[in-house]
This record gives structure tokens, C-alpha cells and sequence, in this order.
């Protein structure tokens, strides 16, 4: 009789494990469905102003594309823009890193962080400041900048993209 109340006390954890299991891995979808959305609310907040502002988009497009144009001013406050944006892809970085984004989203962030990442401007704030950011995400934006350079940006192509 013991034995028997054993292998149905057993059968009861075995099922208590497995439902367990199974809120744990729907809790784990969740969070990361939510650290997603956040990242991409936090992103579009960034980005908002130069949605709204075609001036502003067109000195975005000057600061990334063309920043040995700009003046001594115009270039501390490019400082400010690239410390934000670079913020931001560090944190997606990491939440790829940390498992909480998928591949498959991953992927199309890696080729706009590319062509980001790598302009001109941004490479001139990069050699300034890469020792403000994350090792490992440091290291992938140096082999970014190994990597075969992106296409271009035109300012008509990130004026016309807000």
C-alpha cells in the first residue's frame, strides 16, 4: 500500500514539474515580448522628434552623414544625439545577448545598426567615446566597422525614412 501512495505522490510532482515548467516558459515569452516593446516604445521616443521636425531630421541626416561639416557647437550637441542613440542600441545589444530577443528580430536591428553605427558621424563620435560603452558591446561595434562598409545614408534617404 506504502508503495503504491509513494508512485502517486510521485506521479503528483512529476505533474506539479511540468505545469511549473510550463508557466515558467509562458512567463519567459512574456517578459520577453515586453522587453521588446519597450525597447521599441523607447526607440520610437528617440526618434520622434525627428519624425515631426523635417529640420531636425535634416540635421540628424548632416551630423551622421557629414559631421566634418558642422561647427565646433553643432558637433558637442551631434555628442549628445550619438550618446542616446548609441545608448539605446546597447541596451538592445544586451537584451539579444541576454537571450531576451529573438534571432529573427535581431537580425534586421544588426543591419540598421550597421548602416548606423558605421556612418561617418558616428564613427567620429565612436572613436571618442567607445570606452563609455559595454566591452561586448564594443566589440560589436568594432566588428561592425570591419565588416564590409553599409551602403551609404543620403540625407533625401533618412530626411524621407521619418
Amino acid at each position: 500500500m506504502s508503495a503504491i501512495a509513494e508512485s502517486v505522490g510521485a506521479i503528483g510532482v512529476v505533474a506539479t514539474l511540468v505545469y511549473l515548467a510550463a508557466q515558467i516558459r509562458n512567463n519567459t515569452r512574456a517578459v520577453r515580448a515586453a522587453t521588446y516593446d519597450s525597447f521599441v516604445a523607447q526607440f520610437r521616443d528617440w526618434n520622434a522628434p525627428l519624425r515631426a521636425s523635417p529640420e531636425l531630421s535634416a540635421q540628424f541626416a548632416v551630423q551622421i552623414e557629414e559631421i566634418d561639416k558642422l561647427d565646433d557647437v553643432s558637433r558637442k550637441h551631434a555628442t549628445h544625439v550619438f550618446f542616446d542613440f548609441l545608448k539605446l542600441a546597447e541596451n538592445l545589444h544586451y537584451q539579444y545577448r541576454m537571450g531576451m530577443i529573438d534571432d529573427s528580430l535581431w537580425s534586421g536591428w544588426d543591419t540598421f545598426f550597421h548602416h548606423y553605427l558605421t556612418a561617418p558621424g558616428m564613427t567620429w563620435y565612436w572613436e571618442r567615446r567607445r570606452d563609455f560603452c559595454d566591452p561586448e558591446f564594443a566589440a560589436y561595434v568594432d566588428l561592425l566597422h570591419e565588416k564590409k562598409p553599409a551602403e551609404p545614408l543620403r540625407s533625401t534617404q533618412v530626411a524621407n525614412s521619418q
